[in-house]
């Protein structure tokens, strides 16, 4: 770009392009007038450059911000508001069926039976097979009835205890027909191992009910994950949100409820082979 003026070295005035002898001091410029105008361009060059500078400093904290109000904006959505999780909560569970609890249940009780009368009736084999089933069966049956019922953890619970004590009550009835012996225990032994048979299947069908839950609450997390500076963020008094810590200590407790539960199901299912 082309300067009208440039700058005498010796006097620091204007003087014109085509002037070869400053007009204010009189000295002779042709031999300083080719790095006079060529300091004069850089420096110009320069100025340019810093409010270009400038301008992309601007643009680039814009899009940071908007950027960072994006993110905080994706995040309310998905944890502050009641709608949004109410909508993504129900997306992932599904209507409540009692048909489906009930059949599922009715068709526990009935498999339980069925294994009972062939396993110690038609093939002779050891109560030990018996036990494991007993543990296994409800909790596959429990896990398929919470994650397509639909239903609360009240509602698994007294299903649970209402499959464990019919399931007993057939195999009580089946044992009493064949081996024409009477229905109720009549000795403190058979009570005791009727009383372990109940409290199998029953925590051993909840126990499906606790890992659906476990299961579904991996998958919400998933889908919901954190961005570190939304975690790391302090709020309007300068502390650090420390709900969203306090949520995951809550889903590790949540994950030893079904470790707890099938626990304490195999060591009733099992407690006749450990040397009581």
């Amino acid at each position: 770009m082309s300067q009208p003026t440039f700058n005498c070295p010796y006097c620091w005035s204007d003087v014109p392009v085509q002037a070869t002898v400053c007009s204010h001091c009189t000295r002779d410029l042709v031999l300083f007038k080719p790095l006079a105008l060529r300091v004069q361009t850089l420096a110009d060059e320069i100025e340019q450059l810093k409010v270009l500078t400038q301008q992309q400093a601007q643009a680039l904290a814009q899009l940071q911000s908007q950027d960072i109000q994006t993110v905080a904006q994706s995040y309310a959505q998905t944890h502050d508001t009641p709608q949004k999780q109410s909508s993504v909560a129900s997306m992932a569970t599904p209507a409540p069926s009692w048909l489906m609890l009930c059949s599922t249940a009715l068709w526990t009780v009935s498999s339980i039976g069925l294994c009972h009368w062939m396993l110690l009736f038609v093939y002779d084999a050891a109560p030990l097979f018996l036990r494991m089933l007993t543990i296994t069966l409800p909790a596959l049956t429990g896990y398929l009835c919470a994650r397509r019922s639909g239903l609360g953890w009240l509602v698994h619970l007294m299903t649970a205890t209402v499959v464990a004590a019919l399931s007993v009550g057939l195999m009580l009835a089946i044992t009493a027909r064949i081996d024409a012996v009477p229905l109720w225990p009549d000795n403190p032994r058979d009570w005791r191992e009727t009383l372990e048979y109940t409290a199998a299947i029953g925590l051993a069908f909840f126990t499906g009910y606790l890992v659906h839950r476990l299961i579904t609450r991996w998958q919400q997390q998933q889908r919901n994950k954190i961005s570190l500076r939304i975690l790391l963020a302090r709020d309007e008094k300068g502390q650090f949100k420390i709900t969203e810590i306090s949520n995951q200590v809550q889903s590790l407790i949540t994950a030893t409820a079904p470790l707890v539960s099938a626990s304490v199901a195999l060591y009733s299912g099992l407690k006749a082979f450990t040397g009581n």
